[in-house]
């Protein structure tokens, strides 16, 4: 007789709302030469706390043995523009008036000065003033004036969320973010006040590709049109699914997918009209990153 025993591993992160009274001396954690790249240094802005004490941190913020999955999704065209923060910024288009949404599960194991949390970011490929190709910008590296823009990001830290609005203006806010090695998926499982958000499956397998890769960011940020930049490397795993493009119904779910709810945040994402099943997944285990103030 033949045991399978299937080993599932879960992170759980309820909304972290206590902020430690001081960051936490880590550095010693970040000693790749990944980091090494990047000294550190003050930012010019310090982070004010709901008790009105101030904080300042060093950047970029180093990442270090990161769980990272994520599913490239094809969505509506015409509602994704609806989602744009100015006319220079667009979609960048797919096949069949569609666009293209990134939902993109972090489990943050190493922070720089701060607690492990779990997050997820929510984004629209798009362009700025480029030469505008259906589906390749966010696929070539560098590809000239090719970033995201952020139209949600659940999270589960009250710090990291004040530091996203102050710093940068994202939507951060405050979920509970559950993310699972299920088999043979990462499963991220995104609840708001006992209402269910969604749910993402992505495989945790695929072609292993070495990735080392920088990318743009827009956002909003004291009414003005702001972008900052992001690098991470790692061995990733991708996995393509042709048949999202060209043959739709016949999509394989089994390569990942994509289950929404009923808060206010599943109706925003069901405007979109987002294809369920991914045209590409990727997904590491162990990524290194750095986040930058805006330029």
């Amino acid at each position: 007789m033949l045991l399978l025993i299937i080993i599932s591993e879960t992170t759980s992160m309820l909304p972290l709302n206590e902020i430690p009274d001081s960051l936490i001396s880590n550095k010693h954690l970040f000693e790749d030469v990944f980091f090494k790249s990047y000294p550190l240094r003050p930012a010019p802005q310090d982070l004010t706390l709901p008790d009105g004490r101030r904080r300042n941190y060093q950047f970029p913020t180093y990442f270090d043995k990161v769980q990272f999955s994520a599913g490239v999704f094809l969505c509506d065209y015409e509602q994704a523009v609806k989602h744009m923060p100015s006319s220079d910024i667009t979609p960048v288009s797919a096949l069949g008036k569609r666009a293209m949404l990134i939902v993109a599960s972090y489990q943050y194991r190493n922070i720089h000065q701060m607690k492990g949390y779990n997050e997820v970011l929510v984004m629209i490929p798009v362009m700025h003033k480029g030469l505008r190709i259906p589906l390749l910008p966010p696929l070539i590296p560098g590809y000239p004036g090719a970033g995201y823009y952020i139209i949600a990001l659940p999270m589960a830290s009250l710090e990291n969320m004040l530091r996203g609005q102050q710093f940068w203006g994202l939507p951060k806010a405050m979920h509970e973010v559950d993310i699972e090695a299920d088999g043979h998926h990462c499963v991220t499982n995104i609840k708001s006040e006992d209402e269910q958000d969604f749910v993402m499956r992505i495989p945790r397998q695929g072609k292993t590709k070495k990735t080392n890769r920088k990318s743009r960011v827009f956002s909003i940020k004291d009414n003005k049109q702001i972008q900052f930049a992001t690098h991470f490397k790692g061995d990733c795993q991708y996995t393509t699914n042709w048949n999202v493009l060209f043959r739709p119904n016949k999509a394989d779910s089994n390569l990942g997918c994509l289950e929404l709810g009923d808060s206010p945040l599943a109706e925003t994402l069901k405007a979109l009209k987002i294809n369920p099943v991914p045209f590409q997944t990727t997904y590491c285990n162990d990524l290194k990153s750095c986040l930058f103030l805006p330029d």
